[in-house]
């Protein structure tokens, strides 16, 4: 067994918010990155995505089973993200490196689409092996740091260690 690292209680404290993560506030680079994984359909039955209508109006469309926020005074679709997720007190869900440090300076939880995709793992919605799959078809066109990954790793062997999935599609 590895040594634990001094990073092992942020991995701790992201693995336990991903098996309790319920939804947040999406910008269009993640329902884009969602979209292309094939997880829209599934994202948007079993966590509460809120979309502003710049996010609708960049992606082009509201997909199914995620909410409308109404209208913000912002101009931009990122500021209505991040007034939106305050408001609502819920995380920012984005992929955008600004949005996120603004999200950290804020001191507001944030996700990126590879911890959506562990979060799902960790609730027992997607199998270990799909979720493998899963993250090298994101990891081939995402532009992650090499800390986000080694933290997603950390995070995703957490996960299959506890092994232990308090949700399932199946159950509820």
């Amino acid at each position: 067994m590895e040594p634990p690292s001094r990073n092992d209680g942020a991995c701790e404290r992201t693995y336990a918010e991903l098996k309790d993560l319920r939804g947040g506030v999406a910008d269009t680079s993640t329902l884009i990155y969602l979209e292309n994984l094939g997880l829209l359909p599934l994202v948007g039955q079993w966590l509460l995505f809120v979309l502003t209508p710049q996010v609708i109006t960049e992606f082009g469309r509201q997909p199914e089973g995620m909410l409308l926020f109404p209208a913000t005074s912002t101009t931009t679709a990122d500021d209505a993200v991040v007034q939106t997720a305050v408001r609502l007190g819920l995380p920012i869900l984005s992929e955008d490196g600004r949005l996120l440090r603004q999200a950290r300076r804020l001191r507001h939880p944030h996700y990126n689409s590879l911890m959506l995709l562990l979060a799902l793992q960790a609730q027992g919605v997607l199998p270990a092996s799909e979720c493998t799959r899963l993250r090298q078809t994101l990891l081939g066109f995402a532009r992650y740091s090499s800390a986000v990954i080694a933290h997603g790793d950390r995070v995703l062997q957490m996960i299959r260690e506890a092994g232990d999935h308090p949700f399932s599609p199946e159950t509820g």
